[in-house]
């Protein structure tokens, strides 16, 4: 039985979004989005700010409806500034659900969650949970709220790991998916290009750092490990950070690349859309970050065939296989990362043979069509449609234990 069979057009699946940021969650709703069979989804996206977020989703060629809120949830999500932001606006989620009669809510970060969970139910639409975060905590408004979720997806087993126990029925894993469709690793015409925008030594290494520049993701430990590349290892580099400061970061990276004595070497690159010839320039992509919920970076560099080492750590090991699809070292040891560096920028044999394996290993488990029809078979269930069985996998309770 198809959605068209049962109510006669295809699903309305509302996708809320805060909009002042654009980051990997993001991204990868919008990749779902993008690319949902529109005979059987017609997916409504919601902002509450327009910002960054609306000038990529129209970059996108997709289009949203804006549902301004002041002063947006922040924690703790029972303030009192809080709950008269939710009664205030209440009814207007309520009302615009029925109004393009939603059939399911797709929401994507916690105060998303906390805006919409309420409502949903009220205007009958069922709710579905994308956890992609690395912590959950202890709330009891959290945790009743999440009780309220019809579907509870996540990311990776490291971020269904700090779900209560009591989520564990209503939860399943699946995949972020990936869209990028470039030819097998090997053309290296855009690093040459990269190389004489920088007007670099023809012969330089780029090393690459992706991700917004928060302390979580350790874009200093990225420059600690630089300056044990740089003084270790013959030959001439350049350490690349792309993405957008973030915490007030870009004063202290400057002044520890000047104390380390590579800031002639270093270079703030900045957010950068679309990233991936940025990536495929690079002969090695360095992701110092901890607690990563997923690793969305690490799989779009195996995809461009470009090696990682990563810290071994949160979801970055469900995605590398250590030294077979890229390498896992400890993680804040810059020491260790300038060591597992060298294994790949010392030897090209071995560090092609990463980039063959990675690419596959990341197209096989990956691919944007098996993604959309996982989560577009869970919003079938909820609504009582029974579609084939999903592939995605629920957890038990030992499993969150």
């Amino acid at each position: 039985m198809t959605a068209a069979d049962r109510i006669g057009r295809p699903l309305r699946v509302c996708y809320p979004f805060i909009g002042n940021n654009v980051g990997g969650s993001h991204i990868s709703a919008l990749t779902l989005i993008r690319s949902l069979d529109r005979r059987k989804v017609e997916p409504i996206i919601v902002l509450h700010e327009e910002g960054p977020l609306a000038d990529y989703i129209q970059a996108l060629g997709l289009r949203y409806e804006l549902i301004a809120v002041r002063d947006f949830f922040k924690p703790p999500y029972l303030s009192t500034q809080n709950v008269i932001t939710l009664l205030a606006h209440f009814s207007r989620l309520v009302a615009f659900l029925r109004r393009t009669q939603v059939d399911v809510v797709h929401t994507n970060d916690m105060r998303v969650h906390f805006a919409w969970t309420l409502a949903s139910r009220v205007a009958g639409a069922k709710l579905v949970w994308h956890h992609r975060a690395n912590t959950f905590g202890r709330g009891k408004a959290k945790l009743a709220l999440a009780m309220l979720s019809h579907q509870i997806l996540c990311i990776s087993r490291y971020s269904a790991s700090v779900l209560p126990v009591r989520l564990a029925t209503r939860v399943l894993i699946v995949d972020n998916p990936f869209t990028i469709s470039f030819p097998k690793p090997g053309g290296r015409d855009e690093k040459q290009q990269l190389i004489k925008q920088l007007a670099l030594p023809k012969n330089t290494q780029l090393i690459g750092f992706f991700g917004n520049l928060i302390r979580r993701k350790r874009p200093c430990v990225f420059l600690q490990a630089a300056a044990e590349i740089n003084a270790g290892i013959d030959g001439s580099f350049a350490f690349l950070l792309f993405g957008d400061e973030r915490d007030h970061t870009m004063a202290e990276l400057t002044a520890l690349a000047d104390e380390l004595g590579i800031r002639t070497r270093v270079y703030m690159m900045g957010f950068k859309t679309p990233i991936e010839p940025w990536m495929e320039a690079c002969d090695l992509m360095i992701a110092p970050a901890i607690d990563e919920a997923f690793g969305r970076t690490l799989v779009e560099a195996m995809i461009l065939g470009t090696p990682v080492v990563a810290a071994d750590s949160g979801g970055h090991r469900e995605i590398i296989d250590d030294g077979q699809t890229g390498l896992l070292t400890e993680a804040d040891d810059p020491r260790a990362f300038a060591a597992a560096a060298k294994r790949i920028l010392c030897n090209t044999a071995f560090a092609g043979e990463i980039a063959q394996r990675a690419h596959a290993e990341a197209i096989r488990r990956y691919a944007i069509g098996r993604i959309v029809k996982e989560i577009t078979a869970v919003y079938f269930d909820t609504l009582g449609i029974r579609q084939k069985e999903s592939a995605a996998y629920p957890l038990t309770d030992k499993s969150l234990s």
